[in-house]
């Protein structure tokens, strides 16, 4: 059932997929790509080929004891969310405006400060999170566990590196003198917050956010689909490498790798097993977050469907390492919409909020083009999370923060 599922999912892409490249439900079926169907394939080819596990831990996430309900869900949502998403980009998308890029230019120094904001940021996080020996002498151990605390100041620095990164491949295309100055500085900047942040991650959204004014107007074919798939594979293979201190030290290592990475159905199974369907039983856990701000005080499980998940199936990585496994969409949806006919409101709610943004994307200038790639990506977050999250919050102040500073950063120019 698990390969016919996988075989529906890829059909029904194959035969309706926008060929635009940033249109949303492109990105639903990568992540249904990422976390259904190639583990799936992937698991089941190793048993045909009779693999000899290298892992210390043997083969984990055994696709054929799946139940079919943790598989239907999955077939459930994803069909919710592509249809959905496919009919409003038909209905309500405009046509990219081909002379975006010509309209505007980059003020190089208001450029400067911004890369100069992003690296003392960035130094400051190092500081406190235990130095440069730290960083240096102890990668993972400080990655995973000295963030604890600094959230916000990790959050602000993401998002700043990433405009970063989409601010820098906008100065390549639309400056015809580019300062090699500049380039080579907010290159270097990115670099290190790349290391501060994940490079399994990072170097895929930087390529991403740089590559905006190329992709906007990007078709995409299978064959480029694929290659772009397999590049990324490849990416998270040498970052996870890096990451792991060389852990993960062959290729065959890293392969088993992916079978306990892209686990999400498998931790959505045990709630299916574990509990019944609820109604709006993690929905309020943002507001508990937001609540601490005014000094109201509850336990950090509390904020986030995942970490409260964690702390009941996994309680050592949360409580000793402050670490999470990241549940699915799906169940949110359990938990929170009860029965599955319910479902169809939040998904199609999140698929028009979607595509507006995406119909508007050329409308408002390049700050709120990035806005919509930022969204655009952080769908896979929300396939591994929350609908929403107590950080969206800060979200929107960020936002409207860019939006002031992008008219001191962009310049419209006349053609």
């Amino acid at each position: 059932m698990v390969l016919f599922t996988a075989f529906i999912m890829v059909f029904v892409y194959l035969a309706f997929r926008n060929k635009s490249a940033l249109g949303p439900s492109n990105i639903i079926f990568l992540n249904y790509a990422l976390y259904f169907v190639f583990p799936a394939v992937l698991f089941y080819f190793l048993e045909a080929v009779s693999w000899e596990y290298v892992l210390p831990w043997g083969k984990t996430n055994d696709w054929s004891a799946l139940s079919e309900t943790a598989i239907l869900s999955y077939l459930y949502v994803f069909l919710m969310f592509f249809v959905f998403s496919r009919l409003l980009e038909i209905g309500i998308c405009r046509t990219a405006d081909e002379n975006f890029f010509e309209s505007y230019s980059v003020r190089p120094l208001a450029f400067f400060i911004f890369i100069s904001l992003i690296f003392f940021g960035a130094v400051a996080f190092i500081q406190v999170t235990g130095g440069v020996d730290q960083w240096l002498g102890s990668y993972s151990d400080t990655y995973l566990k000295n963030k604890k605390g600094y959230g916000l100041l990790n959050f602000l620095l993401i998002v700043g590196s990433n405009f970063l990164a989409f601010v820098l491949g906008f100065y390549w295309r639309v400056e015809k003198r580019v300062s090699w100055v500049l380039f080579l500085y907010a290159f270097s900047v990115l670099v290190l917050c790349a290391y501060l942040q994940g490079i399994k991650s990072r170097l895929f959204y930087y390529a991403v956010f740089f590559s905006v004014p190329w992709l906007v107007y990007a078709r995409i074919s299978i064959v480029k689909g694929i290659s772009v798939f397999i590049a990324f594979m490849i990416l998270f293979m040498f970052s996870m490498y890096f990451r792991s201190n060389g852990f993960y030290s062959s290729p065959e290592m890293l392969l088993e790798y992916f079978l306990s990475y892209f686990n999400t159905i498998f931790l959505h199974d045990k709630i299916i097993q574990d509990m019944n369907p609820e109604f709006f039983q993690t929905i309020g856990f943002p507001i508990k977050k937001w609540l601490t701000f005014v000094g109201i005080p509850s336990e950090d499980h509390l904020h986030d469907i995942s970490r409260w998940l964690t702390s009941i199936y996994f309680p050592a990585q949360w409580f000793e390492g402050g670490a999470t496994q990241q549940w699915p969409i799906e169940t949110e949806l359990y938990l929170n919409y009860g029965y599955y006919v319910f479902w169809a409101v939040p998904v199609f709610l999140y698929s028009l909020f979607m595509c507006v943004l995406y119909s508007v994307r050329f409308k408002f200038g390049p700050v709120f083009m990035f806005i919509y790639v930022l969204g655009y990506l952080h769908f896979l977050s929300v396939f591994r999370g929350s609908m929403i999250a107590w950080i969206d919050l800060f979200s929107m102040l960020v936002y409207v923060f860019l939006i002031v500073f992008g008219r001191a950063l962009f310049v419209r120019v006349e053609s």
